[in-house]
């Protein structure tokens, strides 16, 4: 997965460079138009347009019968049938085009989320930092036998750290002084895991924000294909995850300051559907 995720980075910040320093709502507006048709492009190749033709064309007829013999029940009746199973046939259509199009969407919107949900700590804000260990690295800890400890580069102090019973967490207290792209450090025994800290004004930052690294499983769902931008520990590491609590809830203001649709994924969307909706005749795409 790592490999994956590396080259979704560089696929992703390759294409974002010419962008970095257009508004949000432009960026991510190009963005948006170039995937609708691209998703658009990929549903016809990947459906059985001739089958959707077919089952549209029988809608219209259908459609048709019922306005001419709208007072004859049975005809009217039958229709009807005959456009409930046609729109039926559509859906169970679509579905392979749509399976296949979650495969590229899922690390899409997970870059797109990097840049546009998240945003940097406030200069001077205070924040925690969350440590989660493996259960066998946690025990030696509590026994003494090896120890956990929190390193910052200039420009963010770490306050103070605490554990609640024997969690297998660890928390410190750390106050971001002075904008920039911070690092965090985790030392473990002899091992050590850095954590990217974002500060500053929200687009201040160009690279993508991440709030946590993890290599954690979510039922079958790989987490590090959500977070892809910095390393995940090994699945072996005595550091399961490295989470800071302030990134989780600083969010980048909203791409247009107009209610609901200013939301980056409501945004990407509304362009995306728009412009797949504009180029379908230009292509011959039947949906």
């Amino acid at each position: 997965m790592s490999a994956l995720n590396r080259l979704s980075n560089w696929l992703f910040d390759l294409t974002y460079a010419p962008m970095a320093e257009l508004p949000p709502w432009a960026s991510l507006g190009v963005i948006s138009a170039v995937i609708g048709v691209v998703m658009l492009l990929a549903y016809k190749y990947t459906s059985w347009q001739s089958q959707i033709g077919k089952a549209r064309d029988e809608i219209k007829a259908r459609m048709l019968a019922m306005k001419l013999f709208k007072d004859n029940l049975g005809v009217t009746l039958s229709a009807q049938g005959g456009v409930i199973w046609s729109s039926f046939k559509i859906l169970l259509l679509s579905i392979p085009p749509i399976l296949v199009a979650m495969i590229p969407m899922v690390p899409l919107l997970a870059q797109l989320a990097g840049r546009y949900q998240f945003a940097p700590l406030p200069t001077g804000s205070v924040t925690e930092v969350k440590v989660a260990l493996s259960d066998a690295f946690a025990e030696k800890e509590q026994h003494g036998e090896t120890e956990v400890s929190l390193e910052a580069t200039d420009g963010v102090v770490v306050l103070d750290r605490w554990r609640q019973g024997d969690s297998r967490q660890v928390w410190w207290r750390v106050r971001a002084d002075r904008p920039g792209m911070h690092t965090l450090t985790v030392r473990v025994g002899d091992q050590t895991f850095m954590k990217q800290l974002p500060v500053g004004e929200p687009g201040s930052i160009q690279a993508a924000i991440s709030p946590k690294l993890t290599n954690h499983y979510t039922g079958m769902l790989d987490n590090t294909m959500m977070l892809p931008w910095e390393p995940a520990p090994p699945a072996d590491a005595p550091v399961r995850s490295i989470e800071v609590a302030g990134l989780m809830t600083s969010v980048a203001p909203d791409v247009l300051p107009i209610p609901i649709l200013g939301n980056w994924i409501v945004y990407f969307l509304v362009v995306s559907i728009l412009f797949a909706l504009l180029f379908k005749p230009l292509f011959n795409v039947r949906i």
